[in-house]
């Protein structure tokens, strides 16, 4: 087995236990288990398995989960991660919270929302793409509407 394959299987195992709230944390744990590894390392790996980065810490996708239409998981991570929605020609400029945006743009490109071309995930932004700039302010607007707060900056 590779030292990748083993990395990747022993922070699965850390993860699904639960509780990791940071990656000194991980890095700590995975030292405990006899694996050294970069901050760099650590963070490619967390990328590759799709590991998200909740309120509650790290967590291992769930990739046996209907789509969120179907389980109102999108409404769930819009209401609570999404505090204002922005179109921005093409684009719609979604701000979070510290470390939720990759949560917020799995779960609308999990969905079937015919509007959105794909994501792009920062910290705390993701740009969601659309066809048109009509499309992106009737996305901002729906994605408001679903979190029933109020842009801070007044626009729709």
């Amino acid at each position: 087995m590779s030292d990748k394959l083993r990395r990747h299987l022993v922070v699965r195992r850390l993860l699904q236990r639960g509780g990791v709230a940071s990656q000194d944390e991980l890095q700590r744990l995975l030292h405990d288990h006899g694996i050294e590894v970069t901050q760099a390392t650590l963070s490619r790996d967390l990328r590759e398995l799709g590991v998200l980065k909740g309120p509650g810490g790290y967590v291992l996708p769930d990739s046996g989960t209907p789509s969120p239409v179907e389980t109102g998981a999108a409404t769930l991570v819009l209401r609570s991660y999404l505090r204002d929605a922005i179109p921005a020609g093409t684009l719609v400029v979604a701000k979070t919270g510290p470390g939720q945006a990759p949560a917020l743009a799995l779960e609308l490109d999990r969905g079937t929302w015919p509007a959105i071309v794909g994501t792009i995930a920062g910290d705390d932004t993701v740009f969601i793409a659309t066809e048109s700039n009509a499309t992106a302010r009737a996305l901002a607007s729906t994605l408001k509407v679903g979190t029933h707060r109020q842009s801070k900056r007044g626009r729709a």
